[in-house]
């Protein structure tokens, strides 16, 4: 039996390889946060500007909704207003909703609307700062985000039961109007339910992002070629080495590198 977690992860994998999800979902992650992954938990640690790095955002890639596509696994009735509520139990004939039901264990359902990406816009310069503070108080456990998608609203409902099942209702338009899946994401109310483990539904949130980290190897390399980190290194503040800099700049690739989704940790962000 996986937990929550493992189903959402395993669901979105799909399509969203690459990217971390924010895990409890409610949790929101903004463009520029700076993040710190130690000891089986990720905690905020500011920002990118707090720490005086500026950064440009950019639109990234056009997005609208995402659907989990359960691969069989998930059945989705879609009733109207004023229609029969033939098969459902908690719905009456003037109500709008869906009956959701597992036809496997271990499944997810997920519907994200209104989506939206942000991205840094400057790699380059990005890499360059970060080469400049790793320098001086910037380790290898501190991630920053470089990409977010944001959602309007959104429905997850994982079980690790078949024959699981929910029955959702839905705030349309006046009429019998025939509602869309992507109605069912946040504004639906759960009415009925059987053997479901997580249930939650929500607005304005963010679902995905995307972190980087300075190269664990070039914290190895600056430690060989310059000696251990000593903020200040003395009387005066001694600069960062321009190889290091123009390193960045010439290759971010070689400084800097994408956090793997494998390495986000389960129990997710830290309360405290």
């Amino acid at each position: 039996m996986k937990e929550s977690y493992e189903l959402y992860r395993d669901a979105v994998d799909d399509v969203w390889k690459g990217w971390w999800v924010a895990w409890p979902l409610s949790q929101r992650v903004a463009l520029g946060d700076v993040l710190e992954n130690a000891d089986g938990r990720v905690r905020t640690a500011g920002t990118l500007t707090g720490r005086g790095i500026a950064f440009d955002p950019r639109p990234g890639t056009p997005r609208n909704a995402y659907k989990h596509d359960a691969r069989g696994s998930v059945s989705v009735v879609l009733k109207a207003a004023g229609s029969a509520a033939d098969g459902f139990a908690s719905l009456a004939v003037a109500d709008a909703g869906a009956r959701i039901r597992f036809t496997k264990g271990d499944t997810a359902f997920i519907v994200y609307d209104g989506l939206t990406e942000t991205t840094v816009a400057d790699a380059r310069g990005l890499a360059a700062a970060l080469v400049t503070r790793g320098w001086d108080d910037w380790d290898d456990t501190l991630l920053a985000v470089t990409g977010v998608v944001e959602a309007a609203s959104g429905t997850v409902l994982t079980t690790a039961e078949s024959g699981a099942f929910a029955e959702l209702r839905v705030k349309v338009a006046a009429g019998p109007v025939q509602p869309v899946l992507a109605d069912l994401a946040g504004s639906a109310s759960i009415e009925g339910r059987h053997a479901l483990g997580l249930e939650w539904l929500g607005t304005e949130l963010t679902p995905f992002f995307q972190v980087v980290r300075l190269r664990k190897a070039w914290f190895g390399k600056v430690k060989k070629d310059y000696g251990p980190r000593q903020p200040g290194r003395g009387a005066a503040p001694v600069p960062v080495p321009p190889v290091l800099l123009e390193e960045a700049q010439d290759d971010p690739g070689a400084v800097l590198e994408d956090v793997s989704p494998g390495e986000q940790p389960p129990l997710g962000f830290a309360t405290a």
